[in-house]
């Protein structure tokens, strides 16, 4: 079994959510798509070597597209999960014992201020309009 093939619901609501929030984050353009130049950026943040990286997008691109959709960004966030926590992911993962719902999102150095930074962001753009009119 190929990890890109298995279900988003193969990790738990709590994971999908913060998921879902860092796909949004990674898709600069946002167009429901994280391309090559997303994902350098994204999943440099693992601090996984290039070699590792090369092949997390090698396994969740296994369609070749080009980019991941969502449930791909789920099974690239896992294999960055596993490799971090000393997994071979060469190889596939049909030999593994490992389960996916228990399975942690890795660690991405520096996410949670820029999420944060995002948010205020946001936030405070939010504060200056009213019905979606700037307030001066």
């Amino acid at each position: 079994m190929e990890i890109s093939s298995v279900p988003i619901s193969s990790c738990s609501k709590e994971h999908q959510k913060i998921y879902q929030e860092w796909f949004r984050f990674a898709d600069s353009d946002s167009d429901g798509r994280i391309t090559g130049g997303d994902a350098i950026k994204f999943f440099g943040m693992s601090n996984l070597n290039r070699q590792d990286l090369k092949q997390v997008w090698a396994i969740a691109n296994s369609k070749r597209q080009g980019y991941l959709g969502f449930s791909e960004f789920v099974a690239a966030m896992q294999l960055v999960s596993l490799e971090q926590a000393g997994h071979d992911i060469t190889h596939g993962l049909q030999n593994s014992n490992v389960d996916l719902e228990s399975l942690k999102p890795p660690v991405m150095e520096g996410l949670d201020a820029l999420l944060s930074a995002k948010k205020k962001h946001m936030h405070k753009s939010n504060e200056n309009e009213v019905n979606g009119t700037a307030v001066v």
